[in-house]
């Protein structure tokens, strides 16, 4: 039996005498609230939200219930956040606890091979809640890292789509045109065309529409890969799952991205892709939609961030928002989908003195009246109970439900919770759907990709080692760095797709792509090992 495979069956059954102990052990009783408080300091990355941990619903609640105080002494924002956590732990000031740090696999690979951060496998048993809800998934697998050991509680949500944007296009040009939704790419070759052609806004102008419109942080390549059936792990992300499901493939060097690479080129050469989509950014895009441009396709988690959300002061006419759908996969092809699983939701590191309160401290935070509070706040404050169902208070009207301008920041900070609670997740919850026909814009979409059966599952957890990880990193920057200023020259006209992919691929294989792949498909492997 080779090695590799040696080691998943032993990382696999190890997992399973885990769970098993778990489920028979009973979980040792720490009673909160604690006679005596504590003090426990804490990393915090508060995501986009303008709240600290302090003022959030959770936090309050927390406190209350068990008497443990978090001393935050450093907190930040997603965009400094990687950098800052770098910062604070190679300088040794790290603090007690990593609380929603956004971590990565490899350095938390990294710092709990070297005892910084603490191993959890011995602790498990202080967080019952959790253990169910992964053992219900079947997710243990996904939140081992590569060398057999759990190193963070992990945030879980509910597989979503949110890994990477979807296609949006305007029906009502289709409409005004006698044009089908595209289900191939010349049929979408074909819609942009008439886009760009027939007067598609119906304004009697033919020249003002622009067809297709990308920028320079949200890229034309990868927004429109998954309509042709790239499973990607995530939005940016070069790796994709293989069309047979055995194996990770390295896209930017397959024979699939050179064709969509072909027809992106085409489109920029005929003016139907918006000639400065590689200098505009995503938010000189985004004033161009919400100023009236007429746009005919674009990539966006959501519309409403291009063209304006819906305004029910203005008629359903002058919302542009309600002319967009999402693009519905070509043939054979599905759209990718998250896990669901954030890796440093909790890690405790080894200046902590009390790692299993810590770790009891965080099983409420995967009760369902745990998640409540991290969603909602607290009845008659925040929600009321109508019939049973949850509604939102207006934080500028807190005597009406129907919040839509609840500002969730305050609620569960940093945009995540620990555990969902689906009985509680309904768009009823913060919306009139009455006022608002785009409300279920998105839950529309996510019920028509399952009816048509067009989810991939979720992409894999991959758990690099240390060893890999680090050469990775290494390899990827130089490559990342190459395949996307090849790609803008081929898409701008400045170097010729045919006679230049060999050596490009050539190029590639010289920075070290394949060990690159040979590592991101042993850490496949694994995954697949241990779940079997």
């Amino acid at each position: 039996m080779k090695a590799g495979k040696l080691f998943a069956l032993v990382i696999a059954l190890a997992l399973a005498l885990t769970a098993v102990a778990i489920a028979e052990e009973e979980a040792t009783e720490i009673v909160f609230p604690l006679e005596e408080p504590i003090e426990v300091s804490v990393y915090v990355c508060t995501g986009d939200s303008s709240y600290s941990l302090e003022e959030t619903a959770i936090y309050q609640w927390m406190e209350e219930q068990t008497n443990v105080h978090l001393n935050v002494v450093y907190s930040t924002n997603l965009t400094e956040n990687t950098e800052k956590l770098n910062i604070v732990m190679n300088t040794g000031d790290y603090p007690d606890i990593l609380f929603k740090s956004g971590i990565s696999p490899d350095q938390l690979l990294e710092l709990g091979s070297e005892g910084v951060i603490l191993q959890l496998d011995d602790l498990l048993q202080y967080v019952p809640n959790y253990c169910a809800i992964i053992d219900e998934r079947g997710d243990w697998p996904a939140v081992t890292s590569s060398d057999g050991h759990i190193y963070s509680l992990f945030e879980i949500s509910k597989p979503n789509v949110g890994n990477t944007p979807h296609m949006w296009i305007n029906q009502q040009w289709l409409d005004n045109l006698g044009l089908e939704m595209p289900t191939n790419v010349d049929e979408l070759y074909a819609v942009l065309k008439a886009f760009k052609d027939e007067d598609a806004d119906g304004d009697g102008d033919p020249d003002n529409e622009i067809p297709w419109i990308a920028s320079s942080d949200i890229t034309p390549v990868e927004d429109i890969l998954p309509l042709f059936g790239f499973n990607m792990q995530g939005w940016w992300d070069p790796w994709v799952v293989s069309e047979d499901g055995n194996s990770i493939e390295f896209f930017p060097a397959t024979e699939r991205y050179k064709e969509v690479l072909a027809f992106i080129t085409q489109c920029y050469e005929e003016g139907l892709l918006y000639k400065d989509s590689f200098s505009v950014t995503n938010e000189q895009v985004c004033a161009m939609g919400q100023t009236g441009e007429a746009i005919g396709m674009f990539g966006q988690w959501h519309p409403g961030n291009t063209v304006g959300y819906y305004d029910k002061s203005k008629s359903l006419e002058e919302n542009v928002i309600t002319q967009y759908v999402a693009m519905i996969p070509f043939e054979g092809a599905k759209w990718p989908t998250a896990g669901g699983l954030n890796r440093g939701g909790l890690a405790i590191t080894d200046k902590c003195e009390y790692p299993e309160i810590m770790m009891a401290w965080a099983n409420l935070l995967y009760s369902e009246e745990g998640a409540r509070v991290a969603n909602y706040g607290f009845e008659g404050d925040t929600y009321d109970l109508v019939d049973g169902q949850v509604k939102m208070r207006d934080k500028d009207n807190p005597s009406e439900t129907w919040g839509e301008n609840v500002d969730h920041a305050r609620l569960q900070m940093g945009g995540g919770t620990f555990a969902s609670i689906p009985t509680y997740t309904e768009l009823e919850t913060y919306y009139d759907l009455e006022a608002d026909p785009t409300a279920r814009l998105l839950e529309d979409t996510y019920d028509l990709f399952e009816e048509l059966d067009k989810f991939y599952p979720a992409w894999p957890a991959l758990a690099l080692t240390e060893e890999e990880a680090e050469v990775n990193a290494d390899i990827n920057a130089d490559i990342d760095a190459y395949r996307l200023s090849y790609r803008a020259e081929v898409i701008t006209g400045q170097t010729n797709l045919e006679d230049s992919w060999d050596a490009y691929i050539e190029t590639l294989n010289n920075m070290g792509l394949q060990t690159a792949v040979d590592n991101m498909n042993a850490a496949y492997a694994r995954y697949l090992g241990a779940a079997e």
